[in-house]
């Protein structure tokens, strides 16, 4: 069956707005790149498709959240319902608060999200109110589609938090749960008692599954996370050491600097001067450390 192609306009980074209203042919939907997208999918069926890949079909009610990424197909099957936000990289980070809480919303929001649908209402009204503001040509109509943006971003934010403690599933699931809860809560220092806790398993079943999936102890990958943010400030930012290390949750410079060595071989200073000598470094990401 031919499928109708709808590429979303990126030639300036604006927050696009896309209705999905019963489409008599399949319909592809370019999703661009640095640029995260929410589909709240009524009824229907939709899935993402890349260069030579395609992930599984979802079907309606759902609420799908997936990260900046690589250019990507939305494939939208034919009498499908519901509505795209597709939010660029930049207009995410203005809308996230200047807070701890702002960190802990960009680290979950980093990763793709297949959210609960028992807080359908007020995702429905705030979706409502952000196209409307935005249709608008009231005064300050600009200002109230940034608030109900922002608005949005904290309820997926807060379906997310709420469904990483949920209980049940294979110890695949439990590893995922913990892997999205670590990335929310890892600079608050928790035990890994306190997230076992949270994830209402034992201790001992809480690592069995992480060692599974990560191939590393509970807190292990705790420290590797927090060594990866650390990376990154470092290499990225003109932070002192000491700022850095209050940014990631350390009351103590002193101890941030010997947990870093003690985890990467170099104190924090010797590694941000090896960073910057090196020649035409084009710096991304440490996510995939080590």
């Amino acid at each position: 069956m031919p499928i109708t192609h709808r590429p979303i306009a990126s030639r300036r980074p604006a927050t696009g707005l896309h209705r999905i209203r019963s489409p008599l042919s399949r319909i592809a939907f370019t999703l661009a790149p640095r640029t995260s997208h929410l589909l709240w999918l009524e009824y229907g069926t939709a899935r993402l498709q890349g260069p030579g890949d395609a992930t599984p079909e979802h079907a309606g009610p759902r609420i799908l959240w997936w990260a900046d990424g690589e250019r990507r197909d939305l494939i939208v099957e034919i009498g499908a319902r519901g509505t795209l936000v597709s939010i660029p990289e930049t207009t995410l980070l203005q809308v996230l608060p200047v807070t701890p809480i702002g960190d802990q919303m960009q680290r979950t929001l980093s990763q793709n999200l297949e959210l609960p649908t028992d807080a359908l209402g007020a995702m429905t009204d705030l979706l409502a109110g952000f196209a409307s503001e935005r249709q608008g040509t009231d005064p300050g109509a600009d200002i109230a589609a940034a608030n109900y943006l922002a608005l949005l971003v904290l309820q997926i934010w807060r379906m997310a938090r709420k469904d990483l403690v949920h209980l049940g599933g294979a110890p695949q699931g439990l590893s995922e749960r913990f892997v999205l809860l670590a990335a929310q809560r890892v600079r608050d220092h928790r035990l890994v008692d306190d997230y076992a806790r949270d994830l209402k398993v034992s201790r001992n079943r809480l690592g069995s599954a992480v060692k599974r999936a990560t191939g590393l102890s509970p807190r292990a990958y705790l420290h590797r996370l927090l060594v990866r943010d650390a990376m990154e400030l470092l290499a990225n930012t003109g932070m002192p050491v000491s700022q850095v290390a209050f940014r990631l949750g350390f009351a103590d410079p002193a101890y941030f600097t010997r947990f870093f060595q003690r985890e990467t071989g170099q104190n924090p200073g010797a590694f941000r001067r090896s960073f910057s000598k090196k020649p035409n470094v084009e710096f991304q990401s440490f996510a995939a450390w080590p």
